[in-house]
């Protein structure tokens, strides 16, 4: 289904192609194309309007030429998803992400995340010269809400100001190819695997296919696969317990007293904080063994929606002591009401 709605993209997109002028020559002489490199020069002001223009031809072959849009020689920095259409062929979405004003926690394992990485791209030429695998692992494991998803944004933000792309994950057939062929046009890129949920992604599909990206099966080289998890022991030994599949496992624990001192003074300015009476040595003490999320959801329920401190804070309490069951007596329910209470 998802192909399909590809092709009915691909079509729109012919369409309203086949219904623009065709360019004139006067237009086709500021453009110097050359068909080697891949790569064509554009006026500025001429760079948004020729995206989608037929301008060259495309072969793969030397015998079979193809009229082609614009192309460019490498991807942008950025994050991708790897999809495929049966009229083009894999190609690679680009996924708008913020990477912008991410804080750094000091007294979480996420710098030692983003150090690892960086300390890894410095190594090549070591693992060229003992002849080893140039790619890693690491899994980040932890209860929801401890940080996980924060640290892949801060390593994305790092591998892009290097010039490097990240890609997510998708099945692992599609994701083989497309990674193998961007490796082809792009043998130097710093690139990231992001696999979030990894469990989910083994039960979604064989471990064997799983096993065969990581193994390195296309020789696909300067990758860090990069996989978090909430249940670390649904994870098989040859997944969990297994270098050079993944070689290193952080724990991403609750936000410790720091941590979450620097969140909410990041998040709650000064007149926020007088506006609601905000004590923020309290706060800081009371959301102890809390998660980021808890966090936020304490700042929107007290400041936001004007909920009263001590009731929101009972409420998140609750939320990380205990988990609600269909047994509980009627008068602790979440969400639901039955006939006779009080609307």
């Amino acid at each position: 289904m998802e192909i399909d709605i590809e092709m009915d993209e691909f079509d729109e997109l012919n369409k309203r192609l086949a219904r623009r002028p065709t360019v004139s020559a006067k237009k086709r002489d500021l453009r110097a194309i050359s068909l080697n490199s891949y790569s064509m020069e554009v006026p500025e002001e001429q760079e948004k309007l020729d995206f989608g223009t037929l301008c060259q031809f495309t072969t793969g072959d030397g015998i079979r030429y193809f009229p082609a849009g614009r192309t460019v020689e490498k991807i942008p920095a950025g994050v991708y998803e790897v999809q495929v259409c049966n009229m083009k062929g894999v190609y690679y979405q680009k996924i708008a992400v913020k990477t912008e004003g991410l804080l750094r926690f000091p007294e979480t394992n996420s710098e030692k995340v983003i150090d690892e990485i960086k300390k890894f791209w410095n190594r090549e030429e070591a693992f060229v010269q003992f002849g080893l695998s140039y790619k890693r692992g690491i899994i980040l494991w932890g209860p929801p809400g401890s940080g996980k998803s924060c640290t892949i944004q801060l390593v994305m933000a790092d591998v892009i100001e290097r010039g490097g792309v990240c890609f997510k994950f998708t099945s692992p057939g599609l994701f083989c190819e497309g990674l193998r062929n961007f490796r082809e046009v792009q043998p130097d890129t710093e690139v990231v695997v992001l696999m979030e949920d990894i469990d989910s992604i083994i039960d979604n599909y064989s471990e064997s296919e799983v096993l065969n990206l990581l193994d390195g099966v296309d020789q696909v080289e300067k990758v860090v696969y990069l996989a978090t998890t909430n249940y670390p022991e649904h994870l098989g030994a040859r997944i969990l317990n297994r270098p050079s599949r993944f070689d290193k496992r952080y724990k991403m624990g609750h936000p410790k007293k720091s941590s979450r001192q620097l969140y909410f003074e990041h998040l709650i300015d000064e007149e926020t904080r007088e506006q609601y009476n905000v004590d923020l040595t309290k706060w800081v003490k009371d959301t102890d063994k809390m998660s980021i999320a808890h966090l936020k959801e304490l700042f929107i329920s007290v400041c936001i929606l004007g909920n009263d401190y001590e009731e929101a804070i009972k409420t998140l309490r609750s939320m990380v002591e205990a988990r609600p069951k269909s047994s509980e007596d009627d008068n602790n329910m979440i969400g639901f009401r039955t006939q006779g209470d009080d609307w």
